[in-house]
């Protein structure tokens, strides 16, 4: 069986669609950054968008591990917002192992430009943690 170099740790993974096959994982960075969950169908919330704190412990191009104070059941599709970087993520739970959860990024939106209108509670829910924070200055629709 020949060898495998790794370059550093959990660069290697199997893929999933594809026996035997190997590929590179996106380089993770270790993070302290505050961010918030959110997700929603409308139902419970007017502008369809429930929220959550979380910590983001692990931050990559692909993904995020992230850790919540409590005990907290999620939905599988949600919204990671990482105040510090005007930015949020679509993202799938992927792993479970209490308090963190492992998050798979599908799509990347800039918060500092304009969204599509049923994401504009994102820019909303940014706005007050960058308040609260004192870091950001709102951007305005």
């Amino acid at each position: 069986m020949p060898s495998l170099e790794r370059t550093s740790p959990n660069t290697l993974m199997r893929d999933p669609h594809h026996t035997g096959v190997l590929q590179t994982r996106p380089a993770r960075q270790r993070t302290c950054l505050n961010g918030k969950l959110a997700y929603g169908d409308g139902i419970f919330a007017p502008d369809g968008a429930l929220s959550l704190d979380c910590a983001i412990r692990d931050l990559s191009e692909g993904g995020a591990r992230i850790v919540l104070a409590k005990r907290q059941p999620i939905p599988v599709n949600l919204y990671l917002i990482v105040v510090k970087f005007a930015v949020a993520y679509h993202a799938s739970v992927v792993w479970l192992n209490y308090p963190a959860r492992g998050l798979k990024f599908s799509e990347r939106y800039d918060l500092t430009g304009p969204l599509p209108v049923e994401l504009r509670f994102l820019h909303r829910l940014w706005a007050e943690l960058g308040t609260r924070n004192g870091t950001l200055e709102p951007f305005g629709e």
